[in-house]
């Protein structure tokens, strides 16, 4: 799977049904933004140990979102969001077990990142604290694209073949997101639009461990649950 290029088409097809509705309307119902920050990985997902077997070894990442919305009611807001994430993996805690249980042996890392893609609609509830402030309770689900890494930590001795190895794979799963968004008016047109939410999803992932010369095959069912914050500015029209 190319997630560069389905992220690409998604990018392009949000912007291209924004434009043909923002045609149709002169009030200020819509809006368009884009958004860039952190993505915290928590649980399993954050966990770097090899004793369990559902760790992600994920590091805190990157994300970057496209986003709009569509104001229906006064106070009640149809929301989409296409947030791409991407995490490093940490296998220090891996090295060192293998490190320990293999003396005279050093370890290396070669491991590949997460990437992870969200495309989401959802609905947001605007509470109003000043004439332009605001704080928006907010709510998504749609499908998730989830790229493991190859997680893989390599004997620098020639002649061992002690090793470690995860194989990646590319798979579809559903996700969701719950938190809140705050919107801050800067005149008639902008308004900065960060969200603090969580986020999540369901993947199945098929799995190849070699360990050394011996390779178990099973399932993978990561919990993909992250916290994300980050800068944002939204075009209103």
């Amino acid at each position: 799977m190319n997630f560069n290029k389905t992220y690409f088409l998604l990018v392009s097809l949000l912007i291209t049904v924004t434009s043909i509705v923002a045609q149709d309307t002169n009030n200020s119902k819509y809006y368009i933004g884009i958004s860039a920050g952190s993505s915290f990985p928590l649980g399993d997902f954050n966990d770097a140990s090899e004793n369990n077997e559902n760790s992600g070894f994920a590091e805190t990442g990157i994300k970057f979102d496209i986003y709009g919305g569509y104001k229906f009611q006064e106070k009640l807001t149809l929301t989409g969001t296409i947030r791409l994430q991407r995490y490093t993996t940490d296998t220090g805690d891996l090295i060192n077990a293998l490190e320990t249980n293999n003396p005279g042996v050093d370890f290396v890392d070669d491991s590949d990142d997460w990437s992870v893609l969200y495309v989401l609609a959802g609905v947001a509830y605007q509470i109003d604290v000043t004439k332009k402030f605001a704080v928006l309770p907010r709510i998504g689900l749609g499908p998730m694209f989830v790229n493991s890494p190859d997680i893989s930590v390599t004997a620098t001795n020639g002649t061992s073949t002690l090793n470690y190895q995860r194989a990646s794979d590319a798979v579809a799963g559903f996700g969701y997101e719950v938190g809140i968004g705050l919107k801050r008016d800067l005149g008639k047109h902008f308004a900065l639009m960060p969200t603090f939410t969580f986020t999540g999803g369901f993947v199945t992932i098929e799995r190849a461990t070699r360990i050394g010369g011996v390779v178990v095959y099973s399932e993978y069912q990561p919990n993909i649950i992250t916290f994300n914050m980050g800068l944002s500015l939204a075009y209103k029209f």
